[in-house]
C-alpha cells in the first residue's frame, strides 16, 4: 500500500489534542516520507505547531476539500468531516468512534485508545507517550518572564476548569499555594486565560504570600515549555494538566465528576484525588448533592501532604 498523503481529524479541545500528539510521531515513522495533515480547531493550532512529525495543520475543512488522503485517521471529528471522509474515499480509514463503541463498559485511558486506533497502520510500532513541542522564542519569552520575576524554581497551578463542578475551592488552593512558598520557598504560578482571572485574583486575595499570574500573552507553546521546567504542577481536571503530563512533570490532579482513569494525567509522577460516587459518571452540569459536590470531598490536608512529599523528593530535602 502506496501511503503519500495522511490526515488525522482532532476537532477538539486543548487536553484531548495533548492526549494525541503521539499519533504523529507514531504515523510518520511507519511512513517516513508521506505528508501528514492535522485538521484542528484553531485555538488549538499553537499547541502543535512546532510538532516535528507534522508537515500541515488546517483549521478549516474547505481547506483540504479537494485534498486525496490515502489515510485518514479520526480522532474526533464532526459529521461534516465524516461525510467528507466517506465521499473522499481513503484506502484506510480508521475511527477513534469504533474504538471507543468497542470497548464500551471497558473504556481505556484516552492514549491508549487513540494509540489502539491507528494500531491497524503501524503494526509492531511500539506505544509512545505523547509530546509536546515549543520553539526558541517560546524559550527566550518564558525565560524573560522568569528573569523579570527573579525566580527559576517554582509550582504551576492551574485553577481553571470548563464545569464549575470541575474546580477545587478558592480558599483550599489559597491554602495549598501559602505552604508552598512559606514551607519550600518556591515561588507560585497561577496559568489560566482571562477567564480564569477571577478565581485567580480571587485566590490571591486569600493568600498571605506573594504569587505570580501568568495568563496575559502566554501561548500554548509557550505554557508548554513553562510546564517542562516547574517543579511540580496542581489543578483541576483540564487541557493544562495534559500539557504538563506530556512532559512526565509531577502533577497533583485534582478530580471530581470526570470518568475515572480514562482522561487522568498520562505521566508515572501523577498523584490524582478523585472521589468516585455512585452518581458517577454525570453530566457535569447538574450535581444531585450540589452542597457537597464530588470535587469537595478532595480535603486540603491530604493535598498538602502530597504537595510536600514530592516536593521534598525534587528538591532533595
Amino acid at each position: 500500500m502506496s501511503i503519500n498523503r495522511l490526515l488525522v481529524v482532532k476537532w477538539d479541545e486543548i487536553g484531548d489534542m495533548a492526549t494525541s500528539t503521539h499519533v504523529f510521531e507514531l504515523l510518520k515513522k511507519k511512513y517516513p516520507d508521506s505528508q501528514l495533515t492535522v485538521l484542528c480547531k484553531p485555538f488549538v493550532k499553537p499547541l502543535i505547531q512546532n510538532d516535528p512529525f507534522v508537515n500541515h495543520i488546517v483549521c478549516d475543512l474547505e481547506a483540504i476539500r479537494r485534498t486525496k488522503f490515502d489515510v485518514v485517521v479520526e480522532l474526533r471529528g464532526t459529521w461534516q468531516t465524516l461525510a467528507w471522509a466517506v465521499f473522499n474515499r481513503p484506502q484506510v480509514r480508521v475511527s477513534r468512534a469504533f474504538v471507543r463503541f468497542k470497548n464500551r463498559g471497558n473504556q481505556m485511558h484516552e492514549v491508549l485508545t487513540n494509540f489502539q486506533v491507528i494500531s491497524p497502520l503501524i503494526g509492531e510500532l511500539d506505544l509512545k507517550s505523547p509530546q509536546l513541542y515549543f520553539s526558541n522564542e517560546d524559550i527566550k519569552a518564558v525565560d524573560v518572564f522568569l528573569e523579570n520575576h527573579q525566580f527559576n524554581k517554582f509550582v504551576l497551578f492551574h485553577v481553571g476548569a470548563r464545569k464549575k463542578l470541575r474546580q477545587w475551592n478558592t480558599d483550599r488552593f489559597a491554602f495549598v499555594a501559602d505552604n508552598i512558598i512559606s514551607k519550600h520557598h518556591l515561588a507560585v504560578v497561577f496559568i489560566g486565560t482571562q477567564e480564569d482571572e477571577e478565581d485567580i485574583v480571587k485566590i490571591q486575595s486569600l493568600m498571605k504570600h506573594k504569587s505570580i499570574s501568568f495568563t496575559q500573552n502566554c501561548t500554548l507553546s509557550m505554557l508548554s515549555y513553562l510546564c517542562s521546567k516547574s517543579q511540580l504542577f496542581v489543578g483541576n481536571e483540564s487541557g493544562p494538566i495534559h500539557i504538563s503530563a506530556c512532559f512526565n512533570a509531577p502533577i497533583i490532579g485534582l478530580y471530581g465528576p470526570g470518568v475515572p482513569h480514562v482522561f487522568y494525567p498520562f505521566s508515572q509522577k501523577a498523584k490524582v484525588f478523585h472521589h468516585v460516587l455512585k452518581c458517577n459518571p454525570c453530566d457535569q452540569i447538574h450535581c444531585v448533592t450540589p452542597e457537597s459536590p464530588c470535587i469537595s470531598m478532595i480535603e486540603v490536608s491530604e493535598v498538602s501532604l502530597a504537595v510536600d512529599k514530592i516536593l521534598n523528593e525534587n528538591l532533595g530535602v
